[in-house]
């Protein structure tokens, strides 16, 4: 099988209508005194030049064709056109992202069970009903004054 080096799909021996490179932006978050998470790193980037030169960017050159975003993905310089700079990414450290799937209807009722056994159908920590019959009162709740 032979792959298209634009744009890394499958050449099949009929038509190939390769789309060219395809350029998104990469999408950060700022963290309010815990710094910046890179959110999505796509394959090609797009910079403007002058990035370069912004304090509140949250990136380094590391080497004269490697970009580091908030220490976490390595760009490669990989082009100039119309004062952008051309990025593909070549290092991303970012921690995989953790999907829980949903419980089979197997793993929950063995869960039940387990909880059951253990616990024998009663709650885990003493439960307090407010109010009991009756409505709870606001003088109820922070005494009566």
């Amino acid at each position: 099988m032979t792959i298209c080096t634009t744009c890394l799909n499958d050449i099949r021996p009929s038509q190939h209508d390769c789309p060219g490179l395809q350029y998104a932006d990469i999408v950060f978050t700022r963290h309010r005194g815990q710094g910046v998470t890179i959110d999505q790193a796509p394959p090609r980037a797009r910079i403007a030049v002058h990035v370069l030169t912004d304090r509140n960017a949250y990136l380094h050159m590391q080497g004269a064709d490697r970009i580091v975003f908030a220490d976490q993905v390595i760009y490669r310089i990989t082009g100039y056109t119309d004062g952008q700079l051309e990025l593909e990414l070549a290092e991303d450290w970012r921690p995989a992202r953790r999907v829980q799937k949903p419980l089979t209807d197997e793993e929950a009722a063995d869960l039940k069970a387990r909880w059951k056994e253990r616990y024998g159908g009663r709650a885990v920590f003493p439960v307090n009903a407010l109010g009991g019959p009756e409505k709870p009162t606001w003088r109820s709740w922070h005494g009566s004054s």
